[in-house]
Order: C-alpha cells, then sequence, then structure tokens
C-alpha cells in the first residue's frame, strides 16, 4: 500500500530557536552583566585563627583530624556532613552575578564553598599544611605573601607540584579537599538535571512515537515517518523523488555501506562509536574489540578519530600569553574514590563542562526547540543523549580556552567520520570580545581536525556575521546540490531558514601539528 503522511504541524510554538555560532565581533550584548557580588558576613571559623604559611617544614599538620586511607565510603560520609552543613550556613551566589568563570566560582555560585573561606595546602603522606590562603572566585589569595594565585600556582607556592592541586588543598573548617566539593557540585540535583537524557515523549495527539519535526530542517508538516526510529523527514529535505511503498528506513536504520536494514542475510546493524552510522559486520567496520564492546567502529578512520579525541581529553594544551586550551566531554562513569590520573581528569572535565555552560549562556540568546522544549545549547555543552535522534547530542565535544583558570571562550564540535565535522556554537565572554579570543580557539579547533584527517567543518551564522566568517575565517557558503545532499546524510543540528550555512574544506589547510616537511604538498 502507498505511504500515508502524517501531518505535524505542532500547535505549540512557543519558544525561539535563534542560536547561531558567535565569535569576537560579535555585537549583541545580550550577555549578564558583570555583577560583583555583595559582600557577606563571613561564617566563624571552627578553627582559631592560625599562623601564616610556612614552608615544608611547618609542624601543622591534620593528623588525628582527618582520618587517611579508609576510603571513598569516608569520603562521601564527609561530604555529605559538609553538604548539610553549607545547607544550614551557605546560600547560592546568583550566577549572574559572579565577575570570573572558573571552576571556584561555579562552586562559590552554588554555596558549595563560601568566598573567602580559608584553605589549606595540605602534603599527601605526612598531612603537614603547607600552604594557607583565602579562596576567591579569581583564585587563592596566599597569606603569606598576599598574591593572588591560581589553584595550580598555589600547590607550586606551598612547594609542591603533583598537578592535582584540588585533591591537596583543603577548607580549613570542615576539612574538605576541593576535589570533594567539585564532587558535590557534580552532584547536586539542580545540577544532575542539566545532564538527564532527553526522554521525548510524542505528543498526544499524534498517536505514535515519532518525532513532530522534520529531522533535516526541524520544521513541521507533512512528514515521511521512519519505521524503525522516532525520525521523521520531508521527502524534499531528503531529495525524495518518489514515495516509497510500505515500511521506509530513515539514512540513520540502514547499513551505511550496502543501503539494507537487518535481516535479509545481513545480520545485525551496529553502530558506529564516532559517527554513530549503522553497519553489518559482513559488508565493513572493525572486527570487534571484546575487551571493550561497547565500543565499535565502522572503520579504521573513526577508529582513529575517536581515539585521538579520547587521548586529548581534559589535557591542558599551552599558547600563547598564558592561554591554553582544553577538549572536554562529560562522562558519567562513577567515582571510584581512588582519585587517579584519569579519575582526577574526569572530575577536572565534568567541572569545567558546567562551567563552559555559564559561559555559552551569556553568550547565546535562548535556544528552546519549539518542538520538544529541550534547551539545545546546553543539551549540546553536556553531551546529552535522547530517545529522538535529531536532538541527540552524545556526540559533541566541547573545547574551552583558559586563561588563569578562566574559561573565557567555548565551542561545541561533533566530527561525524572522516567527512564532516560542525562546530554550531563558538562564544567569548564580553570583556574578551574583540581580542581574537575564538579565533586562537578556532585555530585549535581546527589543527585537532586536521591532524585526524577531518576533511571538512560545517558552521551556522546569523546573516550579520556571514561576512565576517568567510572574510576572516575563510569559509564558504553551502551552496553546491551535491554539498546540500551530502549534509542531509548527517545529524547536524538544524537552525531556522535565516541562519546561512558555511562551510570549509580542511584538507587542504596545512596541519599546524606538522613540520613544514611533513606538510609539503599542502596550501
Amino acid at each position: 500500500m502507498a505511504y500515508n503522511f502524517r501531518n505535524r504541524n505542532l500547535l505549540n510554538t512557543r519558544g525561539a530557536y535563534l542560536g547561531s555560532s558567535g565569535s569576537d565581533s560579535e555585537s549583541q550584548d545580550d550577555s549578564d552583566p558583570d555583577f560583583l557580588t555583595p559582600s557577606r558576613t563571613p561564617r566563624r571559623s571552627t578553627q582559631n585563627n592560625t599562623a601564616r604559611a610556612g614552608g615544608a617544614s611547618s609542624s601543622r599538620n591534620l593528623s588525628g583530624k582527618r582520618s587517611r586511607g579508609n576510603g571513598e565510603e569516608h569520603r562521601r560520609g564527609r561530604r555529605e556532613r559538609h553538604r548539610r552543613r553549607r545547607k544550614r550556613k551557605f546560600s547560592q551566589v546568583p550566577q549572574a552575578q559572579i565577575s570570573r568563570r572558573t571552576v571556584l566560582s561555579w562552586l562559590i555560585g552554588l554555596g558549595v564553598i563560601e568566598e573567602n573561606e580559608v584553605v589549606w595546602y595540605v602534603a599527601a603522606q605526612s598531612g603537614n599544611i603547607l600552604g594557607e590562603g583565602k579562596v576567591n572566585r579569581e583564585g587563592i589569595l596566599c597569606s603569606c605573601c598576599s598574591g593572588q594565585l591560581t589553584v595550580e600556582e598555589f600547590e607550586v607556592h606551598s612547594g609542591r607540584k603533583t598537578r592535582k592541586p584540588y585533591q591537596h588543598i583543603y577548607l580549613a573548617g570542615s576539612q574538605v579537599s576541593l576535589l570533594d566539593c567539585q564532587i558535590e557540585a557534580w552532584e547536586d540535583k539542580e545540577e544532575e538535571e542539566t545532564r538527564k537524557l532527553n526522554n521525548i515523549q510524542s505528543a498526544s495527539k499524534a498517536g505514535d512515537r515519532n518525532d513532530d519535526a522534520c529531522m533535516i530542517c526541524a520544521d513541521g508538516g507533512d512528514l515521511i515517518c521512519c519505521e524503525r526510529c522516532p525520525s521523521t523527514f520531508h521527502p524534499r529535505c531528503i531529495f525524495m523523488e518518489i514515495i516509497p511503498q510500505g515500511d521506509w528506513l530513515c539514512p540513520y536504520c540502514i547499513c551505511k555501506y550496502c543501503g539494507n536494514g537487518n535481516g535479509n542475510g545481513n545480520g545485525l546493524l551496529m553502530q558506529c562509536s564516532q559517527c554513530e552510522k549503522q553497519y553489518h559486520l559482513r559488508c565493513g567496520g572493525e572486527p570487534l574489540d571484546l575487551m571493550n564492546p561497547p565500543v565499535v567502529f565502522c572503520g579504521s578512520s573513526c577508529r582513529k578519530i575517536y581515539e585521538g579525541l579520547h587521548n586529548l581529553l581534559g589535557s591542558q594544551n599551552e599558547l600563547h600569553d598564558g592561554l591554553t586550551w582544553t577538549l572536554l566531554q562529560r562522562t558519567d562513569e562513577p567515582f571510584t574514590g581512588s582519585y587517579g590520573e584519569e579519575e582526577y581528569k574526569r572530575i577536572q572535565c565534568n567541572s569545567k563542562i558546567a562551567v563552559a555552560w555559564l559561559v555559552m549562556n551569556e553568550c547565546f540568546l535562548s535556544t528552546i526547540d519549539r518542538h520538544t522544549r529541550t534547551n539545545i545549547v546546553q543539551s549540546i555543552v553536556y553531551n546529552r543523549g535522547s530517545s529522538v535522534t535529531r536532538i541527540n547530542y552524545s556526540g559533541f565535544y566541547t573545547a574551552i580556552l583558559e586563561k588563569n583558570d578562566e574559561i573565557i571562550s567555548v565551542a561545541s564540535i561533533r566530527v561525524h567520520g572522516k567527512r564532516l565535522a560542525e562546530m554550531p556554537f563558538i562564544g567569548t565572554r564580553g570583556e574578551y570580545r574583540r581580542l581574537g579570543m575564538a579565533y586562537v580557539l578556532e585555530n585549535c579547533i581546527e589543527s585537532t581536525l586536521c591532524s585526524l584527517k577531518v576533511e571538512k567543518l560545517v558552521i551556522p551564522s546569523v546573516s550579520q556575521l556571514t561576512g565576517m566568517w568567510m572574510d576572516k575565517y575563510f569559509f564558504s557558503r553551502v551552496q553546491e546540490e551535491r554539498l546540500v545532499k551530502e549534509l542531509s546524510l548527517y545529524n547536524t543540528v538544524m537552525f531556522p531558514s535565516s541562519v546561512v550555512r558555511l562551510h570549509k574544506n580542511l584538507a587542504m589547510l596545512p596541519d599546524l601539528n606538522l613540520s613544514p616537511q611533513e606538510n609539503d604538498g599542502h596550501f
């Protein structure tokens, strides 16, 4: 029988989908103003006033006052006591009043720690107090020299260089480490809500489980529905000239190699962990890794991209003028309490993801999907998955640019295999705009994509910034029908028709990670 279209015009059209890539040249002033937090009465410390920090020979220590080696159960109990204490004494600081976007300002904003609270740097083995200061939004004010230091500088100033400063800096009152404070903030119920799976239920009047919006243009209307997943499409958006008879499977429910679905002697479909396309093992893909079964790849190029990106996660890359850039991605692996290198890095990644969202929220107007009421930018920064393919953002990474622990520029990227990557959002805090910060971060992203052999980068742009992206960043309009058809095969973030789609051919760019000899032959 002929396929029956279902009209999916949604009655609820509230909310605007206004997000697009920004830059240093943005003229919008819609970001939250930087206010100073009103002064708060400092709470009475549970410790007597202590002498200023000495050197490594200081006789002060926490032995007998905090248990050591009791594992995650003891640390969890200490965090819980600290949580109850702060609920009684602390109140949250409105995030709009935070003047610096650092991990410490995030903790202060949530009320996990209090501004000007005394902290100690504690030696791991002896428990000796090697440094003392007061924590604030910008870092730590050292008690011995009155210097304003970053968290890592405070560790070095205390005579240590473990590269895990949050693990060894303790609140003097509760004797809870800053690392435990990060975990407490991450496990906060309000924070947890920002990263839950977007489990979208179909509208009650629809009578089926399919999405109310086209996968390609995000509009409603007469849509053709996939029989296997909730995705729906306008036939014109996928260049469908003849309406199929009987059941139809969308491009995301068929093998990327043979074009067939499950069965028919082809075996089950696997989903590539990088490009998220489906494939039959007999048609292509790499052999299953029995040591790491959830991670599978449709080919060696996707495996190399996946491994390359994951090797970069959480590692700060030093640039010029004290700038660093880091690639982040939220992970939900449970904390073991071992605080090894990987777990420590994961805690830092998650904390900076939360701060990156606050920066993005300053830079962009509300970006609410009018069909599902999903906050698009927030979901992308937290790489939230979804039961609806169109708003499944689990494959996104967040790139940040920092200076003195402050996150000043943020970009979101997703790599759809070797052919295509997208960067739907990039934003810089107001006071750092027109200083080239977004340009620096975008160059770092391009260099990384080039080193991974990704061929093309696609971005959206509001019309008033299109010229800037084309002149300064050398992007071109997506106009060729061949390219438009190719993009329809990927689950890229959709914007209103007024937003201009731009692309850049990365295959013609030099790989900045290679020497000039190795780059020979490239422009």
